[in-house]
C-alpha cells in the first residue's frame, strides 16, 4: 500500500549534496548495501513507479547556509585515469613497467573541492510503503556524499503527509528530474540534461528534463 509521505532527515552536520538528491536514489543504495546486487535493490524499492518513473521527490532544504570543504585523494590509475593515456610497454598490450597501476605514490594527489548545506534538516515528499521505507531508514546514518568523513549525520528520521505524489507540486512544477516525454506539469520551465531514474550514475538514464531548481 502506498502513502503519500513527506519524510525529513533531522541533521547533526552540513551534507554534501552534487545535483540532484531522489529519495529513490536513497532507497537503491540502502537495498544495494543489503542485497549487494544492483538489480534486485532497483526492483525492490518501496516507492510508486510508472513508466519507470519514482514518485520521490529530490531532496528539498528551505533554510540553510552554503560552505565549503577540501579534500586531498591520492590518484590511483586503475580507479582514477583512463588506462588508454597510460604509457604503453613495448609490445603495446600493458603499461608500461615503471607505471605503477594501483600504487598512489607514481600518481600525486589531486584536491577536490565539495559545497556544504549547513541546515536543521532536509526534507523529501514521496508516494511509497510506510513499513518498509522506515525499516530501511533504521539503517541511514549518514546521507549525502563524504559519510565517512562526518558529513550527513542524522539525528532522527519524522513522517508527516505530504500534499502531493512525490512528482509535482499542486501548481505544475517539477519535484525531481522528469523526462519530457513523461511531464505532465508547467512545460514554460527550462529544460536540464539530467538523471532521471536509477541507476543515476549510468549515463544512459540522462535525458533532457524538467527538474526542481538544483541545491548545489
Amino acid at each position: 500500500m502506498f502513502e503519500r509521505l513527506r519524510i525529513t532527515a533531522e541533521l547533526k552536520t552540513p551534507i554534501i549534496m552534487r545535483g540532484f538528491l531522489t529519495f529513490d536514489a536513497l532507497m537503491g543504495a540502502l537495498l544495494f548495501e543489503k542485497y549487494e546486487d544492483v538489480e534486485r535493490a532497483h526492483a525492490d524499492i518501496p516507492i510508486r513507479c510508472v513508466a519507470d518513473l519514482f514518485h520521490a521527490s529530490a531532496a528539498q532544504v528551505i533554510d540553510f547556509e552554503k560552505g565549503s570543504v577540501s579534500f586531498i585523494a591520492g590518484l590511483r590509475a586503475d580507479h582514477d585515469i583512463d588506462p588508454n593515456l597510460l604509457k604503453k610497454n613495448q609490445a603495446g598490450t600493458g603499461t608500461h613497467r615503471k607505471m605503477k597501476r594501483t600504487k598512489r605514490e607514481a600518481y600525486g594527489n589531486v584536491k577536490n573541492d565539495y559545497m556544504t548545506i549547513n541546515a536543521t534538516n532536509v526534507f523529501w515528499d514521496v508516494e511509497g510503503n510506510f513499513d518498509e521505507i522506515s525499516a530501511l531508514l533504521e539503517n541511514a546514518m549518514f546521507i549525502g556524499k563524504k559519510r565517512t568523513a562526518g558529513y550527513g549525520e542524522i539525528v532522527n528520521w519524522n513522517f508527516d503527509d505530504a500534499p502531493n505524489d512525490g512528482v509535482l507540486t499542486a501548481s505544475g512544477k517539477p519535484l525531481r528530474p522528469i523526462p519530457q516525454h513523461l511531464y505532465k506539469g508547467d512545460t514554460s520551465l527550462p529544460i536540464v540534461d539530467a538523471a532521471w531514474k536509477p541507476a543515476y550514475w549510468n549515463p544512459e538514464n540522462r535525458a533532457a528534463c524538467y527538474a526542481p531548481e538544483a541545491i548545489a
